[in-house]
């Protein structure tokens, strides 16, 4: 009879200690899957590059700038906090002269927030270190392909390959 007794109240103990341990895992998960379900509805794509190369001041030095325009096409808002090209993480120099009240800047991190349905242009400063008034990557006598990559806050990416004129 007392082994009996003993078991059942060892028995509770574990039952009790597996409870408790379960619902705080459970409820780590549900917070898991909420946050997954919301990146699952973020969607947004690039839907154009542009490039453009000025030469400017005397002796003449090129500026070179890709202009990549993004479109949010999920039903849900989102940040995007880095673009990426060929690899290197690159600032916007600013929201481009298009962008509409719907794309917002904020501070010196850079994070920018879209509506649903917004397209936002991001003006980016590409290092001219091989570029001189005669020659520029994306001089028509040479073929440069692009690879850039657009982050959101969810962790979501968007990757698109330009080939430069």
């Amino acid at each position: 009879m007392l082994m009996i007794l003993i078991t059942l109240s060892l028995a509770a103990i574990l039952v009790a200690w597996a409870g408790t341990s379960f619902g705080s895992f459970s409820g780590g998960s549900q917070l898991f899957f909420a946050q997954r379900g919301q990146a699952l509805q973020e969607r947004f794509v690039i839907e154009e590059v542009f490039f453009n190369a000025t030469a400017t001041g005397m002796p003449a030095t090129v500026d070179q700038q890709i202009f990549v325009f993004v479109r949010n096409v999920g039903p849900i808002n989102i940040n995007i906090t880095a673009i990426y090209v060929n690899g290197t993480l690159l600032q916007p120099v600013s929201g481009g002269s298009r962008n509409p009240s719907w794309c917002t800047f904020s501070g010196t991190l850079f994070t920018v927030g879209m509506l649903v349905g917004a397209v936002c242009e991001f003006s980016l400063n590409w290092p001219n270190t091989a570029c001189s008034p005669n020659y520029c990557p994306w001089n028509t006598a040479v073929t440069t392909i692009f690879q850039i990559v657009v982050a959101s806050a969810r962790g979501d990416q968007v990757a698109y390959t330009a080939r430069a004129p």
